[in-house]
């Protein structure tokens, strides 16, 4: 991974996350949420469900499945996952990635 985050993210608000091989840091807003996520090679994001979210990759790469449809997702690529349709992940590489979710409360802040 050749990217870095800046001070300016590294200084936001961390969020409560459930492995050491990820983290986030948090833009809360009054009804929605953005969180920018580091996460380590080998990263498995279990299936989970939540308000429509909508994320770019800033760098590295990973797989999301979203409802049956496995996709790769590198540097500059979108993707969206529709209002409650499961989907899991997996980071192939280090990567970066910025998530923007409709919802004001999924993600908590606090120490990990």
């Amino acid at each position: 991974m050749s990217e870095e985050l800046p001070q300016i993210i590294k200084e936001l608000p961390k969020i409560i996350t459930p492995t050491n091989s990820i983290s986030g840091h948090l833009i809360q807003g009054t009804s929605n949420q953005a969180v920018i996520f580091e996460a380590k090679a080998g990263t498995q994001i279990p299936t989970h469900t939540h308000a429509a979210e909508w994320g770019i990759v800033v760098d590295g790469e990973f797989e999301i499945t979203i409802g049956n449809e496995k996709t790769i997702y590198r540097k500059g690529d979108t993707f969206f996952v529709p209002e409650n349709t499961p989907h899991s992940g997996y980071f192939i590489t280090n990567a970066i990635s910025f998530h923007f979710l409709n919802d004001d409360s999924y993600f908590k802040s606090g120490k990990i």
